[in-house]
């Protein structure tokens, strides 16, 4: 991967604004190959506010602009008609359900919220660097709709790009003051797009979000899709994604035989265990089970995918603890390889930034890579220092 000459007029404008700004912490020297950090903390008093950079867009390259436009066409999946989900290959046993929005929600993962709740209802689930050494999880819903999922927490960065992704309105606590502006500008941009925010009072019976009485604050924020799709459609835009990027077969690919998927997050490894008898993959953290806590069954899935994905240290501040928020720049295309039954297929994602509901999976010979119908779990990476066991 090569810093583009765009990426490089980006860093020296960044530079030029730093200096005449006064700034007291210089922009840290990107490692090599790694995209420029674009985005600025807010300043710490009004006097200084400085306006935080966009998300940066990169134009895209001729092959993802002759992709052309996503269309608002009736939805089918890969030639097959409606009533079947785009995110899953599976038919949906309520056909109304195609007809709602998909709904993101942030999930906290650290050892004071597992187990959490609602994950295995989930048809996609993102797991991502926070910041610091910690993941989080956004969980896509549209065919199941419980009414606990979380812990639920702010939203990230990166959370400026999965609703675009998966033309899906997201659900979360918040955000920080520096990611605010952001999120806001991106969604004025991408009209089509939308945030629920925490409105939920305790054990609320009507709102979107609810606070229960079994934890302390803030991790006892939960989600109940029900009434998001309701608080959706009262806002007029309980609308149809036009997601359709992936294909499925229920048919095993050929590839390499793999049992066991390790990854390294700092945090604690994940791990993916195949299990012949159901065809899925259950997950462990280090090696301890993680446990839905609706179902008290381990979290597992048909796909793991994983993506290696651009990481960017910005100067937001997110917390009290100074930990800075991280760009991970999902456009574009870099190293994919998936899991399923068993076997591991290698190849490529790509996203043209423009476009919604766009995420291609391409093996090495640019085709389309069938997933197996069923849940996905995405693990998404950076693209060096973590490391990638199998077995």
């Amino acid at each position: 991967m090569r810093v583009k000459s765009h990426q490089y007029a980006l860093f020296m404008l960044a530079s030029m604004l730093l200096a005449a700004c006064g700034a007291s912490e210089p922009a840290a020297t990107p490692a090599p190959f790694e995209p420029i950090v674009t985005i600025y903390a807010p300043a710490a008093s009004p006097a200084a506010t400085r306006a935080p950079t966009p998300t940066p867009q990169p134009t895209p390259t001729a092959e993802l602009q002759a992709a052309g436009p996503v269309s608002d066409a009736p939805a089918v999946v890969n030639g097959q008609a409606d009533g079947i989900n785009p995110f899953t290959g599976l038919p949906l046993t309520d056909p109304a359900a195609l007809r709602r929005r998909p709904l993101l929600v942030k999930v906290a993962n650290t050892s004071d919220v597992r187990p959490q709740s609602g994950l295995n209802s989930a048809d996609v689930v993102v797991e991502h660097y926070s910041e610091g050494s910690i993941t989080r999880f956004t969980a896509l819903f549209l065919t199941n709709a419980p009414t606990k999922v979380g812990s639920v927490r702010s939203c990230r960065l990166i959370d400026i790009e999965l609703p675009a992704i998966f033309d899906a309105a997201l659900l979360c606590s918040g955000t920080s003051p520096g990611v605010k502006p952001l999120m806001r500008n991106s969604y004025a941009h991408r009209n089509n797009l939308t945030m629920i925010s925490d409105m939920g009072g305790k054990e609320c019976a009507t709102c979107p979000a609810f606070r229960t009485s079994d934890r302390l604050p803030p991790h006892n924020l939960f989600a109940n899709t029900v009434r998001a799709w309701e608080e959706l459609e009262s806002r007029g835009v309980n609308k149809p994604s036009v997601f359709r990027s992936w294909t499925f077969d229920p048919s095993p690919p050929q590839g390499k035989p793999t049992r066991v998927l390790n990854v390294g997050y700092k945090s604690g490894n994940v791990i993916w265990t195949y299990e012949p008898t159901s065809g899925r993959w259950l997950k462990s953290l280090r090696n301890e089970k993680q446990i839905d806590k609706l179902t008290g069954e381990q979290i597992a899935a048909a796909n793991v995918l994983v993506v290696h994905v651009p990481h960017v240290t910005t100067l937001i501040v997110e917390d009290v603890s100074g930990a800075r928020s991280i760009e991970i720049q999902l456009w574009g295309e870099g190293p994919l390889r998936v899991f399923r039954d068993g076997m591991e297929v290698g190849g490529r994602w790509r996203r043209n930034p423009q476009m919604i509901g766009h995420f291609e999976l391409l093996d090495v010979n640019d085709k389309k890579i069938a997933l197996k119908p069923g849940n996905t779990w995405i693990q998404v990476v950076p693209m060096t220092d973590i490391a990638i066991l199998t077995q």
